[in-house]
């Protein structure tokens, strides 16, 4: 059997996005967003690479590692780890990691993460066997955007009214030629992000990184980044992205300032990312949240969104 572990090359993207998204159909991948992402990388000054296993000619594997611009630390990295499903028992998981770890040790690593679903059949025991820790939980929600009843949101705009709140989407706020709107959307997403439950303590996420990760990314949606105002004060957003692998639709962050939690801004926000959604005919939304995210775990619970089996964060200190 010929195995081959090496960088990935010109040309084999395609294939690489493939076996990835083959190994987690829940979260798939486009050969763009991954090209996308070692760009970014480069951009910021942060190390990343590509891994490539071949067995006899076929590219049948992969590993990547970047580091993390919302919890940001010179020597900690996030891992992805694939093999495609009908190649497994034949090692390839094993090479890639002996030379994944090695390029890590390489750049100086001192902790590197990996996300894994528990139901997995593989994936818990290879990592515990290699010296990871299972550690937070994330749940997955999944909402069939047919099957919403908005009927039964139907009175949330008048509350929001008679708060003084209302809803614009970001098409709407270029539209309208908001003065300074790109530097006013970084100071919203950098205020309610911080309360956020993570693995690791948020860190500051600079404009430029804001711009190239949101604003610029192709899969964002203008009509689906949403921020709740009440007169001049920004006080929520929430952002819908569509990955060119799936018709499914991605919930990016969804946060309300603290002062005015508990009051249906979030609830509202979603409710119009979901008309959003009915309206660009795209069968379903998909959201992810910590186990310990119970606010916005309760907000997606009444809205119907179904939890898929908990993905584990797993930890591995060098």
């Amino acid at each position: 059997m010929s195995l081959t572990v090496r960088p990935i090359q010109d040309g084999e993207w395609d294939a690489a996005a493939r076996v990835l998204s083959l190994a987690q159909p829940h979260e798939p991948w486009s050969a763009e967003e991954l090209q996308k992402r070692g760009q970014e990388q480069d951009a910021w000054d942060y190390t990343s690479g590509v891994l490539v296993a071949v067995l006899e000619g076929e590219l049948c594997g992969m590993a990547a590692y970047s580091q993390n611009p919302g919890a940001y630390h010179p020597q900690r990295y996030v891992l992805e780890l694939a093999v495609d499903p009908a190649q497994g028992g034949k090692g390839l998981g094993g090479a890639l990691w002996t030379a994944l770890e090695a390029e890590l040790r390489g750049h100086g690593a001192q902790e590197v993460r990996i996300l894994a679903r528990e139901d997995h059949p593989v994936a818990p025991g290879f990592l515990e066997r290699r010296g990871f820790t299972a550690g937070k939980r994330y749940f997955t929600g999944v909402l069939d955007v047919t099957a919403f009843d908005g009927a039964l949101y139907r009175d949330l705009p008048g509350r929001l009214v008679a708060q003084g709140v209302r809803i614009r989407s970001l098409t709407e706020l270029r539209a309208a030629d908001t003065p300074d709107l790109d530097a006013r959307l970084h100071t919203l997403m950098s205020d309610v992000r911080g309360d956020v439950p993570r693995d690791d303590p948020a860190t500051p996420l600079s404009f430029h990184v804001f711009r190239d990760a949101v604003l610029d990314d192709p899969g964002l949606l203008p009509e689906g980044y949403l921020v709740a105002e009440v007169g001049d004060e920004w006080i929520g957003q929430t952002t819908l992205f569509r990955s060119e692998a799936s018709p499914d639709l991605f919930t990016g962050l969804t946060g309300v300032t603290r002062g005015w939690r508990g009051r249906g801004v979030a609830m509202a926000l979603k409710v119009a990312a979901i008309g959003v959604a009915r309206d660009l005919g795209a069968p379903t939304i998909r959201t992810d949240n910590a186990s310990d995210n119970a606010p916005m775990l309760r907000v997606n619970e009444r809205l119907g969104f179904v939890r898929d089996p908990a993905t584990v964060s797993h930890l591995r200190k060098f």
